[in-house]
């Protein structure tokens, strides 16, 4: 069974979607992914450090 998903609009600054484009390009993976994948990580570690 597939994740359900929602569509979510973030607010920005220029310089960091910029470094979200180059991220998600470098590692192939789409920009909700990425973000995604981030926000997983924070949650198992506990941690955003």
């Amino acid at each position: 069974m597939a994740n359900e998903k929602k569509k979510v609009t973030l607010s920005l600054p220029v310089e960091t979607i910029k470094k979200l484009d180059e991220i998600s390009k470098k590692y192939g993976m789409t920009k909700s992914g990425l973000v995604n994948h981030l926000i997983n990580q924070v949650n198992e570690k506990g941690t955003i450090y």
